[in-house]
């Protein structure tokens, strides 16, 4: 799932880059995304997509936007898990202590 930074760099980025030459990939995108961002390009699907080392690479794997809010609480963001029933999910992005309790209700939950 990309941030809201949209794919340009960190925690975000750095898996996309390994994950977005295979086909059993996907990248959801969840919300806004800036334009001139990653993020914002790939909604279009191109064939080829720039690395951050100023290569190309094929783009295929899936990709998803969805309208969610970066602020969802663990309710909104259950129900979304629900709906979606990955297989993983990698927690990425926020404070380190709210993202172990979210980990923990998580574990709990499902």
């Amino acid at each position: 799932m990309a941030s809201l930074s949209g794919l340009r760099s960190g925690l975000s980025r750095q898996p996309y880059e390994i994950w977005c030459y295979d086909k059993k990939n996907a990248c959801v995108i969840p919300g806004y995304v800036v334009e001139g961002t990653l993020a914002k390009t790939i909604i279009n699907e191109p064939k080829e997509v720039t690395l951050l080392n100023g290569l190309t690479a094929p783009l295929n794997m899936q990709v998803h936007y969805i309208s969610f809010s970066a602020h969802a609480d663990f309710a909104q963001t259950s129900t979304f898990l629900k709906e979606l029933m990955p297989p993983n999910i990698i927690l990425f992005h926020g404070e380190a202590n709210e993202m172990r309790r979210l980990k923990q209700k998580l574990i709990t939950h499902w």
